[in-house]
């Protein structure tokens, strides 16, 4: 299959794709909670960095993915299939609502803030 310049269907199914990838939307809060204590200067090195990281990361994958795939022997369809298995149990754990295990101690076991050692 040949792509022409202006083959517009499928480079809309290649960044609706991108988009759903990378998740900008959803990773505006997380930005703002993890830099919340940031300078805006801080902030904006901070943002700057990460865009170029992901920038780099996605150029590499896109002209450099199949050769890495080939040294390691993986073909592609291997690779979508346990992203697909990715993906499926990611959702089961959302599903189930069991995302990871949380650090927090119950009330229980907790000191009052004023009590001493």
């Amino acid at each position: 299959m040949i792509l022409s310049l202006f083959d517009f269907p499928t480079y809309f199914k290649f960044f609706i794709g991108l988009f759903a990838l990378v998740n900008p939307v959803g990773i505006i809060p997380v930005f703002i909670s993890m830099t919340s204590y940031q300078t805006a200067a801080a902030r904006n090195k901070t943002n700057l960095t990460a865009n170029l990281s992901v920038a780099i990361i996605l150029l590499t994958s896109l002209y450099l993915g199949d050769a890495i795939l080939q040294v390691f022997g993986i073909s592609i369809d291997s690779f979508r299939i346990a992203g697909g298995i990715l993906v499926v149990t990611i959702a089961m754990s959302m599903i189930s609502g069991k995302l990871g295990k949380t650090n927090r101690t119950s009330r229980k076991n907790q000191k009052p803030p004023f009590a001493r050692a």
